[in-house]
């Protein structure tokens, strides 16, 4: 405060113009607050326009229940609304726009101009405001519900004018508007045109169908699915895209609370981290969450515009998100595993379906010699390199930063040592059938195939292997120190980023120490990382830190290195026991999303070779 000057109340028109600035921050916020009114008057056709950006027109029509001659000579009014008298009535209240604040706010910084009548009315009225001043009111031709114009924004404000963006973004920002407004009242039919352009027009229609259009071109309509749940106190509808539909932001995620969209992380987080399995390293989902809370549980007065919300049972609700699209994506998995018609399973991830490398030589027709219990790939975990001859194991191992980073899991053509990754005993759960599964061999070196009763099985022996370890790395968090450290040299960009990440690496286990410059050692990890050390310190230096993934992304990199490759070779029990351990699995897809096998029925077999 400055002492030097009294205290002093400040001029109605100052304190307007203040207060409208809080509201109204550019043309978008206008037609942000006149649909409000428009969807809280029960309008069914919203219809908007605007030139140069909204700066010059704005003007929207609907037809709803329209105003009265004394409501329009108050609506404009500071604090003047229809939807609220009392306390309890704020507390209770599910319209969108309750404070009395967006044609008081308007009417401060433009020339305002309202025509409206109610539904059984012989005439209409006409309210004409300018900065804040009532010019006239007078009787009008009557109009089906309220037609809204605002011309010369910000006139009276040049500072805040001149601030304005180009007309295309301001347009841009309108129709980002009217779209998150559009999307929770699929029944709503809204139209907008910009000058002189042709009227893009969203039919009255259903939920997921006015996704798809909000969405566009980038959510294909197929791929998106409506689910719902509840809770105490409210209930989810989700409308989520298959996993296939990734973007690289977080654009698509979008939440509304009583049919009004905010920015709230948290329930944002949810939807990420329902889908952190098959999505990650960067990759987001497109989904729209609406959630209907009981208006006491939920309060929207934190924020001048409504962005922001607080609810009491935040973490009921985030529990409930993730676990509805858990189960989404659970049956949607399921569901990409059966052979179609056209050989491919529904929701392959586009992104992931490069085919695997052809191995650089053929299968051998029988196993190395030797015991299936002596041989290292004869137990399930193992991993061997293919065989030069049929008696002898490659074992050159690849030095340290020499990875294939390709997502198909194949070699990059060298030669890898065998390491075993993990312990795997060979007791299995059971699998629902009375038959037994039977191995039938390997196809391309890289898929295995197995049948029981009359059906098949074509597994990707890379993924499958890659999620049963990622399941058993993601469970291990106790550190075991080691006898003798693993001591490492690592560039400068490296000694850098682990003195900054190193401490994050210490709570899934991992206890790492700078001993010189650019030389650390690994004192201390899970035991299940034993047989992995060098994978897990190429990942650790790749990754730098664990970030916002938290050991998600950590543990993906560490499964993918150590599983199975396209070309490595399986013996039969080998073969059949991850054939068993995979199709015994709850969601048979790999940490990034893709499906571990496809399914193939006799009479479907029979009916695309044309024997039915």
């Amino acid at each position: 405060m400055d002492s030097s000057r009294p205290v002093a109340l400040l001029p109605p028109e100052v304190s307007r113009r203040i207060a409208a600035g809080e509201v109204i921050e550019r043309p978008a916020s206008v037609v942000r607050e006149l649909i409000d009114n428009s969807l809280d008057a029960g309008a069914d056709r919203i219809d908007v326009s605007w030139d140069a950006g909204g700066a010059e027109l704005i003007r929207v029509t609907d037809n709803g229940q329209g105003m009265s001659r004394d409501d329009l000579e108050l609506c404009w009014k500071p604090h003047a609304t229809s939807k609220i008298r009392t306390i309890e009535d704020l507390e209770q209240s599910r319209s969108l726009g309750f404070r009395g604040e967006a044609l008081a706010s308007v009417a401060a910084v433009s020339e305002l101009e309202i025509r409206a009548a109610r539904p059984t009315a012989d005439s209409g009225d006409l309210l004409v405001v300018r900065n804040a001043e009532q010019i006239r009111l007078e009787p009008a031709p009557p109009v089906a519900g309220t037609s809204v114009q605002v011309r010369r924004l910000f006139a009276n404000l040049p500072a805040r004018r001149r601030f304005l963006s180009r007309p295309q973004a301001e347009a841009q920002a309108i129709r980002n508007t009217i779209m998150d407004k559009a999307l929770p009242f699929p029944e709503v039919r809204f139209s907008h045109q910009s000058g002189t352009g042709d009227p893009r027009v969203l039919p009255s229609q259903n939920l997921t169908e006015r996704v798809a259009a909000v969405f566009g071109s980038r959510v294909p309509p197929q791929s998106l699915q409506e689910v719902a749940g509840s809770g105490e106190g409210f209930g989810l509808t989700i409308v989520a895209a298959e996993p296939a539909i990734v973007r690289r932001d977080r654009r698509l995620i979008q939440v509304f609370v009583n049919r009004r969209r905010v920015w709230e992380y948290k329930l944002i987080q949810a939807v990420e981290y329902a889908y952190q399995d098959v999505q990650h390293g960067g990759l987001y989902p497109a989904a729209a969450v609406l959630i209907d809370v009981d208006p006491a549980l939920v309060d929207f007065n934190i924020h001048p515009a409504k962005r922001e919300v607080r609810l009491r049972n935040g973490g009921e609700i985030h529990h409930r998100i993730v676990e509805i699209l858990r189960g989404f994506l659970r049956a949607w998995t399921v569901r990409g595993t059966v052979l179609d018609g056209e050989f491919w399973p529904r929701g392959v991830a586009e992104r992931d379906t490069a085919p695997a490398a052809r191995p650089p030589e053929p299968a051998p027709p029988t196993p190395p010699t030797g015991s299936p219990s002596t041989h290292p790939a004869s137990r399930f975990g193992g991993r061997t390199a293919r065989p030069t001859t049929p008696t002898t194991l490659a074992t050159p191992a690849t030095g340290r930063g020499e990875r294939n980073d390709r997502g198909d899991g194949a070699d990059s053509g060298a030669d890898r040592s065998w390491r075993r990754p993990a312990h795997f005993d060979h007791e299995t759960r059971a699998i629902p059938g009375a038959d037994q599964l039977v191995y039938r061999g390997t196809l391309f070196g890289t898929y295995l195939v197995v049948e029981r009763g009359d059906r098949a099985w074509i597994i990707d022996q890379h993924a499958a292997h890659e999620r049963l370890l990622y399941d058993r790395f993601a469970a291990a968090r106790t550190s075991q120190r080691l006898l003798v450290p693993d001591e490492f040299e690592v560039t400068e960009d490296q000694d850098a980023s682990l003195r900054a990440h190193h401490e994050e690496y210490r709570s899934i286990g991992i206890v790492l120490e700078r001993t010189a410059v650019r030389r650390w050692q690994l004192n201390a990890m899970p035991a299940e990382y034993r047989e992995n050390t060098e994978d897990m310190i190429d990942t650790i230096l790749e990754l730098g830190g664990l970030h916002d993934a938290l050991d998600r992304r950590f543990v993906a990199e560490m499964a993918c290195k150590a599983a199975l490759k396209a070309g490595d070779y399986l013996d039969e029990m080998t073969a059949t026991q991850l054939a068993e351990r995979t199709l015994a699995l709850p969601e048979p897809r790999c940490p990034h999303g893709r499906p571990l096998y496809i399914e193939l029925t006799q009479d479907r077999l029979a009916h695309l070779i044309g024997r039915a």
